[in-house]
């Protein structure tokens, strides 16, 4: 019995800091912000036909802010569909509600044709390749989604939102099917998001 109240401090505080460490926002955004200073990429902002890598780097000062919030006090649940883990930290107080973090596996393995202009015969090319993603999303009292991070593990920064401003990043140097996975991978997310509201 003894030995059961020696431990069991130590045994909790370990589950509350593994259930703390989860949370990785602040480990993307550093790896993201030196992807992104690594290579060429394009950004295409919805509010600025100037933003550059410069104009990105400022954003991502918010979404460390974000990152830094302490999460000890939240509420943590996580639960499983499909392909995706999903984290939520709930706060009962303050103007953020929610922080999730979407943590997906997904092995690409596909068939894309190719269709050329110029009449030759379509070409069929298999693409198999695997990705890691991690999306995060703050909720507030003012706005179901404020703020959202989508990235990939060894392509980096993908997109973003602040309020009504959405950002694309396109790199030079571009994971093996990442085109085609894409636009599907973000409309699950979305539909996930759109359910935990």
């Amino acid at each position: 019995m003894l030995l059961l109240r020696l431990i069991l401090p130590f045994l909790l505080s370990l589950f509350l800091l593994r259930a703390d460490s989860t949370f990785t926002l602040l480990e993307d955004i550093a790896k993201d912000q030196q992807l992104l200073t690594n290579d060429f990429v394009y950004v295409d902002d919805n509010t600025s036909i100037n933003s550059t890598v410069a104009s990105v780097l400022e954003d991502l000062q918010l979404f460390q802010v974000a990152g830094s919030i302490g999460v000890e006090g939240a509420k943590h649940t996580s639960n499983t569909q499909g392909n995706h883990t999903i984290h939520k930290w709930a706060f009962p107080e303050g103007d953020i509600k929610a922080i999730y973090q979407i943590e997906s596996q997904v092995a690409l393995d596909t068939v894309v044709t190719q269709q050329y202009l110029d009449g030759k015969a379509p070409k069929q090319q298999r693409i198999m390749n695997n990705f890691r993603f991690r999306a995060y999303a703050v909720a507030t009292s003012s706005a179901p989604l404020k703020m959202y991070y989508l990235t990939e593990e060894e392509q980096g920064l993908l997109a973003y939102r602040i309020d009504q401003k959405e950002v694309n990043i396109g790199y030079s140097k571009k994971k093996n099917g990442l085109t085609d996975l894409l636009p599907v991978y973000t409309a699950q997310v979305e539909r996930l998001l759109g359910s935990m509201q």
